[in-house]
């Protein structure tokens, strides 16, 4: 009796070890499909915020018509995409457009406002570019020049 019991036991033991690792193979199965569908979504993500800051413009507003020498001035830029974007920093450029100073750091909303006193008489140029460090294989930047003319009056 013992041994018919003691036999009952182990059948229904291996039975049910094996539905287990049937159900656990099925399961590793599951999870290596979505792992594999997860890396599409990420890469479509990715893709999608690439082509996003390639297609951005940066576009410059004033409150006023005309601005006064040596009286601090204020200009806002937005960019042309109202929701959040990826983070980026905004620079003075040099004469050939390459980032300079740097005035923002970490900035992820689609605005900033832009703080300057005109020193002279005549049209200002306000040259910016906004800096996209993109999150891809390359690591790559992506600049986002802005070039705004602002006049300037005694």
């Amino acid at each position: 009796m013992k041994k018919t019991n003691l036999g009952l036991i182990l059948i229904l033991l291996t039975f049910f070890i094996s539905c287990n690792e049937k159900k656990i193979s099925e399961l590793n199965n599951r999870i290596s499909e979505l792992e594999t569908q997860n890396k599409k979504l990420a890469d479509s993500i990715s893709k999608s915020d690439y082509y996003k800051v390639l297609g951005s413009n940066i576009i410059g507003l004033t409150s006023k018509p005309q601005f006064t020498v040596n009286e601090k001035s204020e200009v806002k830029f937005l960019f042309n995409y109202p929701e959040k974007l990826l983070t980026y920093n905004v620079y003075t450029t040099t004469s050939d457009g390459k980032p300079d100073k740097l005035i923002y750091e970490n900035l992820t909303d689609n605005e900033f406002m832009y703080n300057f006193v005109p020193k002279k008489v005549g049209e200002h140029n306000i040259k910016l570019v906004a800096v996209f460090k993109m999150n891809n294989k390359e690591n790559e930047e992506i600049q986002v020049p802005t070039n705004f003319y602002v006049t300037v009056k005694k």
